[in-house]
């Protein structure tokens, strides 16, 4: 089906806090297409410290529907392979290759975009469909409504106060919503993990004998060392390829920094403070020729049982709802298929007491296929960071075992494999139970007060035959 629903019987006013990331825009755009009246709050603006993503067929497939395919192409390079190779010594241990039959089975494409481009895409498609977007619009508090009036009430640093009848909280790991939903302070860890971001500008790379094949390659390509540190590096960005993008992750605080402190997208440093002499010659001359290197520690966030609150007015939504690892190569798509399914799901909207009920039924859609995506993001991370040893060994021959003659069985095999993760289509999902359940309980709701009139009919008639 189309990932962009219909209008909504019952307009509503929503109000997205921290907005102005993949989740908060996509939401934005999918509850205002389906007949919502939505206000975006985010505290910064869309020209942020950023890196690339990489973009599943489950999201891109998405963003396919709503731009089209050659406004898509603009900002995103496609990938047909994944090669792992020996971070010290440049050696190639494997491939993947995404044959072009597999993808179309998915109905999309592994796509590499840079997070500037995705996000202006989505401001765009979200104001255009009627959304308003505040910039530099800080929330201080965010307070859940009463039994008599369950609507949620925020507080802007400027002193402003805004009522909506449904907030969603897309403000991240550090969300202040969810500390609302939560009802007590969420407690993040540190798990050891230090993930650097950062881009390099192609005419640094193209004039390099060592470097030129990359930035003009359709693949991502992963390094593997027993650092252990891995390092994930890929064309980006934009169809005529200006930019390479690169995610270093240092496990067990191998890059000698402190550690702990702020959790935070946005702490840019040098790449002088990390120690490359590991890595192979051409992957020191990239990693010196990066540029806005963005620091980002893993903290690991509490399970959250419960993504919307007891007023069943207030849910999260992305990072807020489930924090992924950085880096993690599910992240985006998680966020926008939570986006997807909510929005579906209010475009069937027609009476104010389901939106208690909807906001179940998303949490309830993704809760299960979030939690099982994040665990193995986090598998394969550490795969790729394994110390030298019998467990690596084995990993190496796996990979070079993928390096086959492919024919019909080999083919439906990776399908196969895929299918759970990449064919997945978050507006199938959301109409389906719709489909099965929610209209039915709507029913079941309309029909006592179809009752209720009829009866009401009946006593005033007799009232009126009776002279009373």
């Amino acid at each position: 089906m189309s990932a962009i629903p219909s209008p909504a019987a019952l307009s509503l006013d929503f109000v997205v806090v921290g907005g102005a990331g993949i989740g908060g825009l996509a939401v934005a755009y999918v509850l205002s297409k389906g007949g919502q009246r939505v206000r975006v709050l985010e505290k910064n603006t869309l020209n942020v410290p950023s890196g690339g993503h990489r973009m599943t067929p489950n999201s891109s497939k998405i963003l396919r529907q709503w731009i089209g395919e050659e406004e898509l192409m603009k900002s995103a390079v496609r990938c047909v392979r994944c090669k792992t190779f020996d971070l010290r010594t440049g050696e190639v241990v494997g491939y993947i290759e995404w044959k072009p039959a597999v993808m179309a089975e998915t109905g999309g494409d592994l796509l590499l975009i840079h997070h500037n481009d995705l996000v202006r895409i989505l401001h765009r498609l979200a104001t255009d469909a009627g959304a308003i977007v505040d910039f530099n619009a800080e929330v201080t508090s965010v307070r859940q409504g009463t039994e008599e009036d369950p609507k949620p009430i925020v507080t802007l640093a400027t002193g402003e106060v805004i009522t909506a009848d449904v907030l969603v909280g897309a403000d991240g790991g550090k969300s202040l919503v969810r500390k609302v939903v939560f009802k007590e302070e969420d407690c993040a860890e540190f798990v050891r993990m230090t993930l650097y971001t950062g881009t390099i500008d192609a005419e640094d790379m193209v004039t390099d004998p060592d470097l030129a094949p990359y930035i003009l390659s359709d693949e991502w390509a992963v390094g593997m060392s027993p650092v252990p540190t891995n390092f994930v590096h890929a064309p980006l960005v934009q169809a005529a390829r200006t930019q390479y993008a690169i995610h270093l992750s240092c496990w067990e605080t191998s890059d000698g920094l402190p550690q702990g402190g702020e959790e935070s997208w946005e702490e840019l440093c040098s790449i002088d403070s990390i120690s490359t002499d590991t890595y192979g010659p051409a992957f020191q001359k990239m990693a010196k020729l990066t540029t806005n290197l963005i620091r980002t520690q893993w903290k690991n966030h509490e399970n959250t049982e419960e993504w919307v609150d007891s007023t069943g007015r207030m849910v999260l939504l992305g990072d807020a709802a489930h924090p992924s690892h950085p880096g993690g190569i599910h992240s985006t798509s998680m966020a926008i298929e939570d986006a997807v399914v909510l929005g579906s799901l209010f475009s069937h909207l027609s009476m104010i007491d389901q939106v208690p009920s909807f906001l179940s039924a998303y949490q309830e859609l993704r809760q299960r296929r979030c939690e099982l995506l994040m665990a193995a993001g986090i598998s394969n991370a550490r795969t790729v960071a394994l110390p030298d040893g019998p467990l690596a060994e084995k990993r190496n021959a796996d990979m070079r075992a993928r390096n086959v003659d492919w024919d019909e069985g080999t083919l439906k095999a990776q399908f196969e494999e895929i299918a759970e993760i990449f064919a997945y289509d978050a507006g199938d999902a959301a109409e389906e139970w719709w489909v099965n359940w929610g209209r039915f309980s709507a029913a079941a709701r309309e029909q006592p007060r179809t009752m209720n009139i009829f009866w009401d009919h009946q006593v005033s008639s007799m009232t009126q035959r009776a002279g009373v």
